[in-house]
């Protein structure tokens, strides 16, 4: 069995570096209200201000999910 090489762009491959990816299905895993478009926002905010030394998790994205969108209180009746 042949593995095909996987090519990541910009010189990077399975030879010489990994890819984790997050798409918009884990988002909506966390926050099922969100659309589509606003689960993109929470995956590109997430690219620009993550701190690399931590990297990304489940936590992260909830974290910034709830910043850019924060949930909304449902009124008590009490």
């Amino acid at each position: 069995m042949v593995k095909e090489k996987r090519n990541y762009g910009y010189g990077y491959d399975d030879t010489n570096s990994i890819v984790v990816i997050w798409e918009i299905d884990d988002i909506k895993i966390l926050r099922p209200d969100l659309t589509d478009d606003e689960c993109m926002e929470v995956l590109d905010y997430t690219d620009r201000k993550h701190d690399a030394s931590l990297g990304v998790s489940w936590d992260t994205l909830e974290w910034n999910a709830d910043y850019l969108f924060p949930v909304k209180e449902e009124a008590s009746n009490g």
